[in-house]
């Protein structure tokens, strides 16, 4: 005969980490250039032109990169556990008793053996 209990035999621990890494990525952007021709004049004065002590300002402009994070679910982690059935060796020294059945004179002795359900054979 034997028993069977549970025994605990470890833990499994699941926890999270979060790393950071350093990313790089190309990002197009937009930029001006102020462009100077010179060209030879015509010989005639424009309206437009430019008087000693004058200047023209010219804005330029260029597109910005802003960065804006967001937390994106990339994969789910379900735990859990099962029952697996296994078949161990046990092994163990073991007892049984046997009968001897010893005549003196002249007995007669019926030695049948019967099964365990009680059947004789």
């Amino acid at each position: 005969m034997f028993t069977k209990k549970p025994v605990r035999t470890g833990e499994v621990k699941v926890r999270k980490e979060v790393v950071t890494e350093q990313k790089t990525i190309p990002v197009s952007v937009n930029r001006e250039e102020v462009v100077v021709e010179r060209r030879p004049a015509s010989g005639a004065a424009c309206s437009t032109d430019i008087h000693a002590g004058e200047e023209i300002r010219i804005p330029v402009m260029e597109e910005e990169v802003k960065v804006d994070k967001q937390a994106v679910v990339k994969e789910e982690v379900k735990v859990g556990k099962r029952k697996v059935k296994d078949t161990e060796q046990v092994s163990g020294t073991v007892r049984k008793e046997k009968v001897h059945v010893e005549r003196e004179g002249e007995v007669d002795v019926d030695e049948r053996s019967t099964t365990k359900k009680g059947k004789r054979k």
